[in-house]
């Protein structure tokens, strides 16, 4: 379904261990649009809710709806090294013709 790299997984798990009921905790990719439409994300790291499914990715409790499951497909998650700032690489491209790109 999505892919973390080793990076990504070892600052997520730092992030979740950090909060007092980390045993309860995993991600989820929040959907957010451009103004164009294109799908972009957001990390939360959050309790499962009613409905989520679990999946173990690198150690990582990934959760997730399964109506997003072929929306999530392909995408990457990674972290740089250097900032510690995740980035969530998708494979829908922006749109061409679209005049709001920042």
């Amino acid at each position: 379904m999505i892919i973390i790299t080793p990076h990504a997984a070892a600052r997520l798990a730092l992030l979740i261990a950090e909060e007092p009921d980390s045993d309860k905790l995993g991600i989820k990719l929040i959907p957010t649009t451009t103004g164009c439409g294109s799908f972009t994300y957001s990390i939360a790291i959050t309790e499962a809710q009613m409905g989520d499914h679990e999946l173990e990715l690198c150690g990582i409790r990934f959760l997730y709806q399964e109506e997003a499951a072929e929306q999530l497909t392909g995408t990457i998650i990674d972290c740089d090294a250097t900032t510690g700032r995740f980035s969530i690489i998708h494979p829908r491209p922006l749109q061409n013709d679209c005049t709001h790109i920042h």
